[in-house]
């Protein structure tokens, strides 16, 4: 990918993760490009949403691996994933483009994989005892969105110290649905 397009897509990202009916005019002038370079990098306004989409579940599913690579225990895993996409912007895009998502082919969706790499955590934590067998999964998924849905207002509103943002979402996690086992 294309530096100009890159940068595109990360400024679309700041851009419309604080107004979703940013236009392509907005998000040329916040890039510094022309709005022919928007279109030179992307057919319109939905092939760029689909870019910014795979971009931020790439990146979703890097922050799962690496925790993965970091930590054995599963509930460190859970921590490293929370505190870095809590930190993550554009977070709430990837919420809103997905809060309907119903399970596909993992071959061909990758928001897929951001799923099961999120059910498979949940089922190592209900197994070694941090998550309470009375609490549905859905419950936990639904949780997980609210503390990083959360985490994007603060930071964005400035009602929080961004440092304490990651720190803050994991301590309401925990102390919200993970049972009182030592951690």
């Amino acid at each position: 990918m294309s530096k100009t397009k890159e940068a595109i897509i990360e400024t679309a990202i700041q851009v419309l993760s604080l107004d979703s009916s940013a236009s392509l005019e907005d998000i040329a002038t916040a890039a510094g490009v022309s709005r022919m370079t928007i279109h030179r990098n992307f057919k319109n306004r939905d092939t760029l949403f689909h870019e910014i989409n795979e971009t931020l579940i790439q990146r979703t599913l890097h922050i799962f691996k690496k925790s993965k690579k970091n930590h054995e225990r599963s509930i460190d895993q859970l921590e490293e994933v929370i505190k870095t996409s809590a930190n993550e912007k554009g977070y709430v895009l990837l919420i809103k483009e997905n809060k309907d998502h119903k399970h596909h082919d993992p071959e061909t969706c990758l928001f897929s994989e951001v799923s099961n790499e999120l059910e498979e955590l949940i089922k190592r934590l209900r197994q070694e005892g941090y998550l309470s067998q009375t609490i549905p999964d859905a419950w936990v998924f639904h949780m997980y969105d609210a503390i990083l849905f959360t985490a994007w207002e603060a930071l964005y509103s400035g009602t929080v110290a961004p440092n304490d943002i990651p720190t803050l979402s994991w301590h309401t996690f925990k102390n919200g649905v993970l049972n009182g086992k030592t951690i």
